[in-house]
Protein backbone atom coordinates (compact mmCIF):
# COMPACT_ATOMS: atom_id res chain seq x y z
CA UNK A 1 0.00 0.00 0.00
CA UNK A 2 2.57 2.35 0.94
CA UNK A 3 4.12 1.87 -2.27
CA UNK A 4 1.51 3.08 -4.23
CA UNK A 5 0.69 5.67 -2.49
CA UNK A 6 4.23 6.77 -3.33
CA UNK A 7 4.21 6.18 -6.66
CA UNK A 8 0.75 8.12 -7.03
CA UNK A 9 2.67 10.94 -5.01
CA UNK A 10 5.40 10.92 -7.75
CA UNK A 11 3.18 10.67 -10.44
CA UNK A 12 1.07 13.74 -9.22
CA UNK A 13 4.00 15.96 -8.90
CA UNK A 14 5.82 15.10 -12.49
CA UNK A 15 1.71 16.17 -13.95
CA UNK A 16 2.12 19.52 -11.56
CA UNK A 17 5.42 20.39 -12.72
CA UNK A 18 4.42 19.61 -16.18
CA UNK A 19 1.27 21.79 -16.44
CA UNK A 20 3.33 24.63 -14.70
CA UNK A 21 6.08 24.48 -17.39
CA UNK A 22 3.59 24.74 -19.91
CA UNK A 23 2.02 27.92 -18.60
CA UNK A 24 5.00 29.82 -18.32
CA UNK A 25 6.23 28.84 -21.81
CA UNK A 26 2.86 30.40 -22.92
CA UNK A 27 3.98 33.28 -20.12
CA UNK A 28 7.08 33.60 -21.65
CA UNK A 29 6.16 33.92 -25.91
CA UNK A 30 3.35 36.53 -25.07
CA UNK A 31 1.45 34.29 -26.76
CA UNK A 32 3.41 33.80 -30.00
CA UNK A 33 4.55 30.25 -29.33
CA UNK A 34 1.11 29.64 -28.31
CA UNK A 35 -0.18 26.98 -30.43
CA UNK A 36 -3.96 27.02 -29.24
CA UNK A 37 -4.36 30.29 -28.84
CA UNK A 38 -7.07 31.88 -30.78
CA UNK A 39 -5.38 35.28 -32.70
CA UNK A 40 -8.18 37.79 -34.28
CA UNK A 41 -6.65 39.11 -36.87
CA UNK A 42 -6.58 42.67 -37.51
CA UNK A 43 -8.69 43.04 -40.66
CA UNK A 44 -11.83 41.70 -38.51
CA UNK A 45 -11.69 44.20 -35.75
CA UNK A 46 -13.74 47.43 -37.03
CA UNK A 47 -12.79 50.56 -37.92
CA UNK A 48 -12.96 53.46 -35.06
CA UNK A 49 -14.85 56.25 -35.87
CA UNK A 50 -12.36 58.88 -34.88
CA UNK A 51 -11.18 62.03 -35.90
CA UNK A 52 -8.31 61.83 -39.27
CA UNK A 53 -5.29 63.53 -38.41
CA UNK A 54 -5.62 67.12 -39.52
CA UNK A 55 -3.40 67.91 -43.22
CA UNK A 56 -3.60 64.18 -43.67
CA UNK A 57 -1.21 63.37 -41.02
CA UNK A 58 1.92 65.20 -42.62
CA UNK A 59 5.37 64.98 -40.54
CA UNK A 60 5.16 68.29 -39.02
CA UNK A 61 8.67 69.59 -40.29
CA UNK A 62 7.30 69.03 -43.94
CA UNK A 63 6.40 72.77 -46.09
CA UNK A 64 3.62 70.69 -47.34
CA UNK A 65 0.31 72.78 -45.86
CA UNK A 66 -0.23 74.34 -49.16
CA UNK A 67 -0.02 71.22 -51.40
CA UNK A 68 -2.36 69.81 -48.99
CA UNK A 69 -4.84 72.61 -49.11
CA UNK A 70 -4.80 72.43 -52.43
CA UNK A 71 -5.50 68.79 -53.00
CA UNK A 72 -8.70 69.22 -50.20
CA UNK A 73 -9.97 72.55 -52.20
CA UNK A 74 -10.05 70.15 -55.57
CA UNK A 75 -12.24 67.89 -53.93
CA UNK A 76 -15.51 69.53 -53.99
CA UNK A 77 -17.94 68.37 -50.84
CA UNK A 78 -20.44 67.70 -53.36
CA UNK A 79 -18.20 65.37 -55.23
CA UNK A 80 -17.17 63.76 -51.98
CA UNK A 81 -20.47 63.04 -51.73
CA UNK A 82 -21.23 61.65 -54.66
CA UNK A 83 -18.71 59.26 -54.30
CA UNK A 84 -19.27 58.61 -50.96
CA UNK A 85 -22.94 57.72 -52.01
CA UNK A 86 -21.24 55.50 -54.58
CA UNK A 87 -18.92 53.63 -52.39
CA UNK A 88 -20.81 52.45 -49.57
CA UNK A 89 -23.52 51.31 -52.56
CA UNK A 90 -21.38 49.10 -54.00
CA UNK A 91 -19.76 47.88 -50.67
CA UNK A 92 -22.90 47.99 -48.13
CA UNK A 93 -20.49 46.22 -45.79
CA UNK A 94 -18.25 48.80 -45.62
CA UNK A 95 -18.79 51.05 -42.59
CA UNK A 96 -18.35 55.26 -43.07
CA UNK A 97 -15.57 55.40 -40.75
CA UNK A 98 -13.54 52.09 -42.78
CA UNK A 99 -14.46 54.38 -46.35
CA UNK A 100 -13.37 57.71 -44.12
CA UNK A 101 -9.76 56.01 -42.73
CA UNK A 102 -9.52 54.69 -47.09
CA UNK A 103 -10.20 57.65 -48.49
CA UNK A 104 -7.61 59.51 -46.33
CA UNK A 105 -4.81 56.87 -47.46
CA UNK A 106 -5.77 57.63 -51.15
CA UNK A 107 -5.57 61.71 -50.74
CA UNK A 108 -2.34 60.92 -48.92
CA UNK A 109 -1.29 58.57 -52.00
CA UNK A 110 -2.19 61.07 -54.06
CA UNK A 111 -0.28 63.47 -52.65
CA UNK A 112 2.98 60.83 -53.05
CA UNK A 113 2.23 61.57 -56.49
CA UNK A 114 2.67 65.22 -56.52
CA UNK A 115 6.05 64.18 -55.06
CA UNK A 116 7.77 61.43 -57.12
CA UNK A 117 8.27 59.93 -60.26
CA UNK A 118 6.52 57.37 -59.92
CA UNK A 119 4.43 55.73 -57.27
CA UNK A 120 3.20 51.95 -57.42
CA UNK A 121 -0.26 51.34 -56.12
CA UNK A 122 0.53 48.35 -52.85
CA UNK A 123 -3.03 48.34 -51.69
CA UNK A 124 -6.03 46.58 -53.64
CA UNK A 125 -8.24 48.59 -51.08
CA UNK A 126 -6.80 52.39 -51.85
CA UNK A 127 -7.12 51.53 -55.32
CA UNK A 128 -10.97 50.06 -55.07
CA UNK A 129 -11.65 53.69 -54.19
CA UNK A 130 -9.57 55.13 -56.69
CA UNK A 131 -11.52 53.60 -59.60
CA UNK A 132 -14.94 54.63 -57.96
CA UNK A 133 -13.53 58.22 -58.17
CA UNK A 134 -12.60 57.66 -62.03
CA UNK A 135 -16.28 57.01 -62.79
CA UNK A 136 -16.51 60.76 -62.63
CA UNK A 137 -14.78 61.31 -65.34
CA UNK A 138 -15.23 65.19 -65.73
CA UNK A 139 -14.80 65.81 -61.29
CA UNK A 140 -12.14 63.60 -61.52
CA UNK A 141 -10.17 65.44 -64.12
CA UNK A 142 -11.06 68.66 -63.21
CA UNK A 143 -9.52 67.58 -59.34
CA UNK A 144 -5.99 66.40 -61.33
CA UNK A 145 -5.83 70.02 -62.75
CA UNK A 146 -6.59 72.01 -60.07
CA UNK A 147 -4.36 69.85 -57.45
CA UNK A 148 -1.24 69.35 -59.79
CA UNK A 149 -2.12 71.13 -62.90
CA UNK A 150 -2.79 68.13 -64.86
CA UNK A 151 -4.76 64.59 -64.55
CA UNK A 152 -3.44 62.14 -62.49
CA UNK A 153 -3.63 59.15 -64.98
CA UNK A 154 -4.53 55.57 -63.46
CA UNK A 155 -2.41 53.98 -66.29
CA UNK A 156 -3.13 49.78 -65.76
CA UNK A 157 0.04 47.48 -66.50
CA UNK A 158 -0.73 44.39 -68.34
CA UNK A 159 0.98 41.96 -66.66
CA UNK A 160 2.13 42.14 -62.98
CA UNK A 161 5.45 41.47 -61.20
CA UNK A 162 6.94 41.11 -57.96
CA UNK A 163 8.80 44.47 -56.88
CA UNK A 164 10.46 44.33 -53.42
CA UNK A 165 12.03 47.01 -54.13
CA UNK A 166 9.59 49.22 -55.45
CA UNK A 167 7.77 48.41 -52.38
CA UNK A 168 10.72 49.30 -50.07
CA UNK A 169 11.00 52.72 -51.63
CA UNK A 170 7.58 53.31 -50.74
CA UNK A 171 7.51 52.62 -47.62
CA UNK A 172 10.55 54.51 -47.14
CA UNK A 173 8.96 58.30 -48.62
CA UNK A 174 5.43 57.36 -46.67
CA UNK A 175 7.05 57.46 -43.59
CA UNK A 176 9.10 60.44 -44.36
CA UNK A 177 5.79 61.88 -45.33
CA UNK A 178 3.32 61.01 -43.25
CA UNK A 179 2.88 60.18 -39.24
CA UNK A 180 1.66 56.87 -38.39
CA UNK A 181 -2.40 56.07 -37.59
CA UNK A 182 -3.82 52.98 -36.73
CA UNK A 183 -4.95 52.01 -40.35
CA UNK A 184 -2.04 52.84 -42.45
CA UNK A 185 -0.66 49.32 -42.28
CA UNK A 186 -3.17 47.55 -42.14
CA UNK A 187 -5.15 49.31 -45.21
CA UNK A 188 -1.26 49.23 -47.05
CA UNK A 189 -0.39 45.85 -45.58
CA UNK A 190 3.10 46.23 -42.88
CA UNK A 191 5.57 48.16 -43.90
CA UNK A 192 9.36 47.77 -44.35
CA UNK A 193 9.35 44.23 -45.05
CA UNK A 194 11.67 44.33 -47.85
CA UNK A 195 15.13 46.61 -48.25
CA UNK A 196 15.68 48.91 -50.51
CA UNK A 197 17.66 47.64 -53.77
CA UNK A 198 21.01 48.49 -53.90
CA UNK A 199 20.58 50.41 -57.78
CA UNK A 200 18.86 52.42 -55.68
CA UNK A 201 21.07 52.66 -52.73
CA UNK A 202 24.37 53.66 -55.41
CA UNK A 203 22.11 56.04 -56.95
CA UNK A 204 21.35 57.72 -53.93
CA UNK A 205 25.46 58.04 -52.74
CA UNK A 206 26.92 58.41 -55.82
CA UNK A 207 24.60 61.22 -57.90
CA UNK A 208 23.88 64.80 -57.08
CA UNK A 209 20.32 66.35 -55.59
CA UNK A 210 19.81 67.71 -59.08
CA UNK A 211 20.22 64.05 -60.30
CA UNK A 212 17.88 62.73 -58.14
CA UNK A 213 15.56 64.76 -58.69
CA UNK A 214 15.51 64.82 -62.15
CA UNK A 215 15.38 61.00 -62.08
CA UNK A 216 13.06 60.17 -58.83
CA UNK A 217 10.90 62.77 -58.37
CA UNK A 218 8.05 64.46 -59.94
CA UNK A 219 9.77 67.43 -62.11
CA UNK A 220 6.54 68.95 -63.75
CA UNK A 221 4.93 69.68 -59.99
CA UNK A 222 8.80 70.56 -58.46
CA UNK A 223 8.92 73.32 -60.70
CA UNK A 224 5.70 74.39 -60.58
CA UNK A 225 5.45 74.21 -56.33
CA UNK A 226 8.00 74.84 -54.54
CA UNK A 227 6.67 73.30 -51.39
CA UNK A 228 7.20 69.99 -53.55
CA UNK A 229 10.49 71.16 -54.70
CA UNK A 230 11.26 71.87 -51.27
CA UNK A 231 10.10 68.53 -49.97
CA UNK A 232 11.76 66.35 -52.73
CA UNK A 233 15.24 68.23 -51.77
CA UNK A 234 14.46 67.20 -47.69
CA UNK A 235 13.76 63.68 -48.96
CA UNK A 236 16.83 63.50 -50.82
CA UNK A 237 18.97 64.84 -48.33
CA UNK A 238 17.71 62.94 -45.70
CA UNK A 239 18.12 59.55 -47.73
CA UNK A 240 21.67 60.71 -48.34
CA UNK A 241 22.17 61.45 -44.89
CA UNK A 242 20.88 57.94 -43.95
CA UNK A 243 22.99 56.14 -46.45
CA UNK A 244 26.16 57.42 -45.69
CA UNK A 245 25.76 57.28 -41.82
CA UNK A 246 24.90 53.50 -42.49
CA UNK A 247 28.84 53.37 -43.89
CA UNK A 248 30.26 55.29 -40.71
CA UNK A 249 28.84 52.76 -38.15
CA UNK A 250 28.55 49.11 -37.30
CA UNK A 251 24.77 49.66 -35.69
CA UNK A 252 21.83 51.03 -35.64
CA UNK A 253 21.35 53.44 -32.74
CA UNK A 254 18.56 55.66 -32.84
CA UNK A 255 16.60 55.76 -29.85
CA UNK A 256 12.98 54.12 -30.37
CA UNK A 257 10.22 56.72 -30.28
CA UNK A 258 6.60 55.43 -28.90
CA UNK A 259 4.72 53.48 -31.18
CA UNK A 260 2.08 56.28 -32.80
CA UNK A 261 4.76 59.34 -32.14
CA UNK A 262 5.50 61.16 -34.90
CA UNK A 263 8.84 60.22 -35.00
CA UNK A 264 7.62 56.18 -35.27
CA UNK A 265 7.54 55.89 -38.95
CA UNK A 266 10.79 57.95 -39.82
CA UNK A 267 12.86 55.81 -37.05
CA UNK A 268 11.63 52.86 -38.72
CA UNK A 269 12.67 54.22 -41.97
CA UNK A 270 15.75 55.20 -40.97
CA UNK A 271 16.12 50.91 -39.75
CA UNK A 272 15.16 50.31 -43.63
CA UNK A 273 17.96 52.31 -44.75
CA UNK A 274 20.80 51.33 -42.99
CA UNK A 275 19.93 47.82 -43.18
CA UNK A 276 19.74 47.88 -46.54
CA UNK A 277 22.75 49.43 -46.51
CA UNK A 278 24.64 47.07 -44.12
CA UNK A 279 22.54 43.62 -43.83
CA UNK A 280 20.92 43.20 -47.37
CA UNK A 281 20.54 39.54 -46.90
CA UNK A 282 19.67 39.22 -43.16
CA UNK A 283 17.64 42.29 -43.20
CA UNK A 284 14.48 40.69 -41.40
CA UNK A 285 16.39 39.51 -38.61
CA UNK A 286 17.62 43.08 -38.07
CA UNK A 287 14.42 44.67 -38.42
CA UNK A 288 11.93 42.71 -36.68
CA UNK A 289 13.40 43.67 -33.04
CA UNK A 290 12.74 47.08 -33.93
CA UNK A 291 9.17 47.35 -33.71
CA UNK A 292 7.00 48.15 -30.86
CA UNK A 293 4.72 45.97 -28.97
CA UNK A 294 2.04 46.61 -30.63
CA UNK A 295 3.06 46.85 -34.31
CA UNK A 296 4.92 42.94 -33.82
CA UNK A 297 1.08 42.19 -32.25
CA UNK A 298 -0.10 43.08 -35.19
CA UNK A 299 2.28 41.66 -37.67
CA UNK A 300 1.66 38.39 -35.76
CA UNK A 301 -2.34 38.62 -36.34
CA UNK A 302 -2.15 39.31 -40.10
CA UNK A 303 0.39 36.38 -40.37
CA UNK A 304 -1.91 34.28 -38.42
CA UNK A 305 -4.87 34.98 -40.78
CA UNK A 306 -2.55 34.47 -43.86
CA UNK A 307 -2.68 38.17 -44.93
CA UNK A 308 1.29 38.04 -45.48
CA UNK A 309 2.18 35.46 -47.51
CA UNK A 310 5.68 35.40 -49.47
CA UNK A 311 4.11 34.76 -52.99
CA UNK A 312 3.77 37.90 -55.09
CA UNK A 313 2.54 37.70 -58.61
CA UNK A 314 1.39 41.11 -58.55
CA UNK A 315 3.05 44.51 -61.19
CA UNK A 316 4.12 47.54 -59.97
CA UNK A 317 2.89 50.81 -60.78
CA UNK A 318 3.00 53.47 -63.92
CA UNK A 319 3.12 56.99 -64.95
CA UNK A 320 0.91 58.83 -64.28
CA UNK A 321 1.19 61.65 -66.86
CA UNK A 322 1.11 59.44 -69.86
CA UNK A 323 -1.38 59.50 -72.38
CA UNK A 324 -3.98 57.03 -70.19
CA UNK A 325 -7.01 55.21 -72.37
CA UNK A 326 -10.31 56.79 -71.60
CA UNK A 327 -11.75 55.87 -68.07
CA UNK A 328 -12.93 52.42 -68.56
CA UNK A 329 -9.67 51.13 -68.25
CA UNK A 330 -9.77 51.00 -64.77
CA UNK A 331 -11.44 47.71 -64.75
CA UNK A 332 -8.15 46.47 -66.00
CA UNK A 333 -5.92 47.42 -63.07
CA UNK A 334 -6.99 45.38 -60.41
CA UNK A 335 -10.64 46.72 -60.50
CA UNK A 336 -12.92 46.31 -57.35
CA UNK A 337 -13.01 42.78 -56.08
CA UNK A 338 -16.62 42.22 -56.72
CA UNK A 339 -19.24 43.79 -54.00
CA UNK A 340 -16.78 43.38 -50.95
CA UNK A 341 -14.64 46.22 -50.77
CA UNK A 342 -14.75 45.94 -47.36
CA UNK A 343 -10.89 44.32 -45.79
CA UNK A 344 -11.99 40.75 -46.15
CA UNK A 345 -12.52 40.69 -49.58
CA UNK A 346 -9.88 43.61 -51.14
CA UNK A 347 -6.67 41.80 -52.77
CA UNK A 348 -7.55 38.05 -52.12
CA UNK A 349 -5.39 37.43 -55.23
CA UNK A 350 -2.18 39.13 -53.77
CA UNK A 351 -1.75 39.44 -49.54
CA UNK A 352 2.13 40.15 -50.09
CA UNK A 353 3.64 43.40 -49.63
CA UNK A 354 6.17 43.10 -52.20
CA UNK A 355 4.08 43.76 -54.95
CA UNK A 356 1.60 46.41 -56.47
CA UNK A 357 -1.59 44.78 -55.94
CA UNK A 358 -3.35 46.71 -58.41
CA UNK A 359 -0.74 46.41 -61.01
CA UNK A 360 -1.54 50.32 -61.61
CA UNK A 361 0.19 53.05 -60.22
CA UNK A 362 0.60 57.67 -60.17
CA UNK A 363 3.57 59.60 -59.71
CA UNK A 364 4.63 61.75 -63.09
CA UNK A 365 6.97 64.27 -64.55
Amino acid sequence: MNTVIVVCFILLVIYLISRNGKSRDVQRGGGRYAPNRSVQPLQSIPYANTPLPAMLGIQPHLPLQAAVARLEQSLPESFLQRLKERVLGRYPQMSDAEYEWKLLELKRYFLMTAILKDVPMFSQQVDDLWHEMLMFTREYSQFGEAFVGAPIHHAPHTEGQPDPGGRAWFDWTYAQLFVHTPYSGRIWRPFFRHPLDPALLDELKLNSEEELLAAMFNRRSAERYPEIRETALLLIRTAKDQAAEAGRTAAYTAERPAFGADSYMPYLAGALMFYSMTQFTDFSSHMEPLFAEEEAQRRMQDAAAGLNGSASSCGSGCSSWGDDDDRSSGSDCGGSGGDNGGDSGSGSSCSSSSCSSSSCGGGGD
